[in-house]
Parts: structure tokens; sequence; C-alpha cells
């Protein structure tokens, strides 16, 4: 991700596992982990906003940077989401599961095929809910012979686009039998190329030990100094988070009053819980 280190960084959707670069964090959910990877609360370490991604509570480009992993492919409107994005943000990374991933796991929850060409994002609706009766969900989380295989394709099967002012996004709402049937001749050529022999290969195994122990460390270090970065300054991510929030259902200035947030405007009470403003129009 191309982001300096003055920017102000905004991610939606953090779950239990937010980037180590974000400065705030926003989520519509923090108690229903029912469609995130593990079983785990909204991880808080730094200032949040509980918000809907469909009328996101901030000013106008208050945001240098907006990290968008793993959510648009959740979104029933995602040019209405990424319309908002855009309003709030001047630049940001989306991160959402190829297509050919969505053919070979097929998440119940997400609604969209995604797809990269050049510099835009192509989305396709998608009918199907998971596939295989799950079958290659439990092979990556038990044989590490497929995990390995995974990983060592791991561009085919995220797509990552990083854009500036505004992400390019195609939305295709009738089904494409055709493209489907390109795809999956796509995907399964690839699957012919998985060896559960690889399992037997003891290097294989050390070479696999060795760079997941590196990934993990890697990321340990990073998390930890934006940590301690944000234990030093608490003060003033919080101190720039107030004057960017706006109400979310008229846009209007929000003012703090006995402890609670009121909309100058329409005069709506927003609530908070341990802290984190609870903007929900």
């Amino acid at each position: 991700m191309n982001v300096r280190k003055k920017d102000l960084v905004l991610e939606i959707g953090s779950g239990n596992n937010p980037n180590p670069r974000s400065d705030i964090l926003c989520d519509r959910y923090i108690h229903d982990n029912s469609q995130r990877a593990g079983e785990f609360a909204v991880v808080i370490d730094r200032p949040m906003v509980v918000a809907d991604g469909y009328r996101l509570p901030f000013k106008n480009k208050s945001f240098d940077y907006v990290i968008c992993s793993h959510i648009l492919e959740h979104m029933e409107n995602p040019e209405l989401f990424l319309k908002e994005v855009a309003r709030v943000g001047r630049a940001g990374y989306i991160e959402v599961p190829s297509a050919m991933s969505e053919r070979v796991f097929g998440w119940d929850f997400h609604l969209w095929y995604c797809e990269k060409n050049g510099n835009t994002l192509f989305l396709r609706k998608k009918n199907e809910g998971e596939q295989f009766d799950g079958f290659f969900h439990r092979l990556i989380k038990q044989h590490i012979w497929f995990r390995r295989f995974f990983e060592a394709h791991d561009g085919l099967w995220y797509v990552r686009l990083e854009w500036k002012d505004k992400p390019k996004v195609r939305v295709m709402t009738i089904p494409d039998e055709n493209w489907i049937s390109r795809l999956d001749k796509k995907t399964w050529k690839l699957m012919g190329k998985a060896r559960p022999e690889l399992m037997y290969d003891m290097r294989f195994y050390l070479q696999w030990i060795i760079r997941r122990l590196r990934r993990k460390i890697q990321k340990e270090l990073k998390r930890g100094v934006w940590y301690c970065r944000r234990r030093l300054f608490p003060r003033s991510l919080i101190e720039k988070l107030f004057p960017l929030l706006l109400c979310p259902g008229c846009r209007g200035k929000l003012f703090l009053e006995s402890g609670k947030l009121r909309c100058v405007s329409c005069r709506l009470l927003y609530d908070h819980e341990q802290g984190i403003p609870i903007l929900l129009s």
C-alpha cells in the first residue's frame, strides 16, 4: 500500500484483524461475527466508530487513505458503498477474494464474483452459496500440503486494487453462464496442480515453517511499532477523530451533550458503548 508516514488512515470493516497501519477503525457490527474469518470480538486498540458503510459519519475528504479489506463482496450495493468511500478518502486500497477463489471455496454470504482488469474492478452477481459442502475449507485447514499450494498461488486467490480520487468499478447484476464456464475451466486447470505427495518432502515442511515464522515475526514487529506509537500519542488520535464526525442522517455537525453526541441540525441523539460512538442512522 502506498501510504505515507503522516497520512491519516481509516479502515472500514476492521473486524478481528485490523491493519497495523490504520489510525481510525470503522465497523458496522462489533458483536456479530457470523461473516468473519474467526470467532473473535472486534479488535479495538485505537479510536473507533460504529457506522454503516452506506452512510459514513465523516466529513468529505477527511482521510488521506481508506482501507477496505474483504468488505466489498458483502455489500448489496457496492457502487453506493464505494461512492461513500471516495467521498471521505483521497486514496485507498481494496482487497477482495478473486472469482477463482469464490468458485473453489464459495462463501454463502458473499454476493459478488470479483476480478480486476487494468485499474478497473469488475463485480458480477453471484447466485451460488458454499461450494462442495465446505470441502476445500476443511482441506486448507487440515492439510499442510494444500495450505502450501494455496500460498504458492496467492496472487490468484485475491484481487487487490489501489485507487486515487475514485475507485473504478463496474457492476454486472445479470449472471453470465458462459463466463462462469470459462472461469471453471481455468480454475480446475489450476487445481489439477495440487499434489498431496508433497507432504512427504521434509524439505518442503522446513521451508514452509520458516516462511510462516518469518511472516509472523514481521507482522508482529510492525504491529508492535504502531501500537507503541498509539500508546505514546493516544490523545492526538482521539482529538483528530471528533472534528471529522458528522451526523450520518443529515450530515449535520455533532456536539457533546450529557456524554452523548447530538446533531445540531436534526437533533438526533447518538449513544456510545465504552467510549465508541454508535453513529447509525
